[in-house]
């Protein structure tokens, strides 16, 4: 029982790091175990391709989290998400090319991101899944913020929906892949040695021009975003190794001291920490009721649809 304490305790306190995606205006589309599920299901089968394709996928995230650098999240971001050709002709044969398949089926322009934010296949509305499931989810939200003491604009609202409804499809996922959580820390833990070269020969060098750094220094700052951006990415995967119940507890226990962040930055007085809990896994379970009829018919449909798109586009090995 000890042992099982203080596993939540460390899986908690890594999502703490994890979750810092509340304080940005950079919404993400899918969420981690998503993609992986994506990815999972696309290009190669042999185990160490696999594995580095998973991680390929979530990869595009990796700058993300630059909220100690705004200046730099925006741009980098962008580059991964819309300029996501320039890694994939960086690589060469190999692991790095199996890396490579998985960030180019991420991407927001015609890949698995698209779906989430632009242009859902499934729901017949011009809108991506994320987002409509998003605007659902903000109007329960609204009804109930009140009752906690919390005066909170509606596009705030809508911002912290839009997080929650990604980790209530992350939990959904595990009910068509119990073992999502694992292949999501494993392909971090064992991803090709060579990736942050790889991000190094397609960024540094713009990288570098925009923030006015040398490319030595442009180049220092990507791999060690890279590497805290891979401990990220073993905590969440751990944390989705749990049951559901203690998953989302761990999700929403994690949230807490950075959605106080998140409030405190829009001059909102935050309620108890044991209070924000309680919401966050509200609304994490709220997002599961909101999407557990249709979110598996749209991700087989984003499957089909990235598969195709990757070889109109001329990615493949």
């Amino acid at each position: 029982m000890e042992t099982k304490k203080n596993m939540t305790r460390f899986l908690a306190m890594g999502l703490v790091f994890l979750m810092v995606g509340f304080v940005s205006s950079e919404a993400f589309a899918w969420g981690f175990a998503t993609h992986a599920y994506i990815t999972d299901h696309i290009g190669k089968t042999k185990k160490t391709q696999n594995a580095d394709e998973i991680y390929g996928g979530v990869a595009p995230d990796t700058f993300n989290y630059l909220f100690t650098n705004p200046e730099y999240l925006g741009f980098l971001s962008d580059q991964t998400h819309s300029g996501f050709t320039k890694l994939w002709n960086a690589s060469n044969q190999g692991l790095g090319k199996s890396l490579a398949y998985g960030f180019a089926s991420h991407n927001e322009v015609w890949g698995a991101d698209s779906t989430a934010h632009i242009s859902s296949i499934t729901l017949g509305q011009d809108k991506g899944y994320v987002i409509a499931k998003a605007e659902e989810l903000a109007v329960i939200l609204s009804l109930v913020l009140p009752d906690a003491g919390l005066d909170v604009p509606y596009e705030v609202t809508l911002e912290i929906s839009h997080e929650l409804v990604e980790d209530g499809i992350d939990i959904l996922i595990k009910s068509l892949d119990p073992s999502i959580g694992q292949k999501l820390s494993s392909s971090a833990l064992s991803r090709t040695s060579n990736f942050p070269v790889l991000l190094v020969k397609a960024y540094a060098r713009d990288f570098s021009q925009f923030a006015g750094i040398s490319y030595q220094n442009a180049s220092k700052f990507i791999i060690a975003v890279e590497k805290e951006f891979r401990q990220r990415i073993v905590f969440y995967g751990q944390a989705l190794t749990q049951d559901d119940d203690t998953a989302i507890k761990l999700i929403a226990e994690g949230t807490a001291e950075v959605a106080t962040i998140f409030l405190e930055a829009y001059g909102i007085t935050p309620p108890p920490s044991e209070v924000i809990v309680s919401l966050l896994e509200f609304g994490i379970e709220q997002s599961i009721g909101l999407c557990e009829g249709d979110f598996a018919d749209e991700i087989a449909a984003t499957i089909e649809f990235v598969n195709q798109n990757l070889g109109t586009n001329g990615i493949s090995y």
